[in-house]
């Protein structure tokens, strides 16, 4: 699996003081269907195998805002 470099998906403003995310597509991925019970970190062990990478999914799908905020049915891209 390739290293995944979460600052080049980071844009600063003018003052350099907000960060925002970029445009995501050119990054390898697969879509996934929220079930019952999916969690980030449970996805994150399963296709990563350490929860603790949840934060590459929350990455990729600039439509979580937090890592709790995924609902059943939503699809996400799974980076791979």
């Amino acid at each position: 699996m390739a290293n995944y470099d979460a600052s080049s998906r980071y844009k600063l403003d003018t003052s350099g003081q907000l960060a925002f995310r970029t445009d995501v597509t050119t990054r390898n991925y697969v879509l996934y269907t929220v079930r019952q019970g999916d969690t980030l970190e449970m996805l994150a062990a399963r296709y990563f195998g350490n929860m603790k990478r949840y934060w590459e999914i929350a990455d990729l799908n600039p439509q979580i805002q937090f890592p709790l905020d995924i609902s059943l049915g939503d699809v996400l891209r799974i980076p791979v």
